[in-house]
């Protein structure tokens, strides 16, 4: 019983390992505090649909602005886009709590390894570069599992759970 939980221990590691991302706020926090920041799927896959949802409190009123995202593979810039900040959240934006969604489809060629998402949310139209507000930035690290890595790692967990349940050792 002891070599199981040993296993489910070790099992535990490798999922958190596996699927953990971090992010941080720039050096700049801007004029609003970042909160709470998810990643869904964690980890991400080639074909997957990523999702970023930040929560911050925002200590201004912001009528427009916008939305840049620069990611890089490997240290190496590989993707970059500036949206309307009005299609990620409700505008206008009001002092208080803000929620900002971002989706984005990876290819099925996209290779795995670590990528860093850099996002960051400036006040005023986006033509106006300069005298904007920086709202708030962050930078999400996070690696995209290669194909099957979601599957590999459930049916590890499911053998260790059902060993657990019939008092069979796990095997690995």
């Amino acid at each position: 019983m002891i070599r199981a939980y040993t296993s489910l221990i070790v099992a535990c590691a490798l999922l958190c390992s596996a699927s953990a991302f971090e992010w941080k706020t720039c050096a700049d926090t801007g004029k609003a505090d970042v909160t709470h920041v998810s990643l869904s799927p964690d980890p991400p896959q080639a074909g997957d649909t990523i999702k970023f949802s930040i929560d911050a409190e925002s200590k201004i009123e912001v009528a427009e602005g916008s939305v840049a995202v620069a990611v890089a593979f490997r240290g190496l810039p590989v993707y970059s886009e500036t949206k309307d900040l009005c299609e990620r959240t409700s505008c206008p934006v009001g002092k208080g709590p803000l929620n900002l969604s971002y989706d984005e489809y990876l290819p099925p060629i996209v290779p795995p390894g670590p990528y860093v998402v850099t996002i960051s949310v400036t006040s005023g139209p986006p033509e106006a570069a300069g005298t904007t507000d920086q709202l708030l930035c962050l930078e999400v690290d996070f690696d995209i599992a290669p194909p099957g890595a979601r599957d590999v790692l459930d049916g590890i967990t499911a053998d260790i759970k059902s060993k657990l349940h019939t008092g069979r050792r796990a095997q690995f």
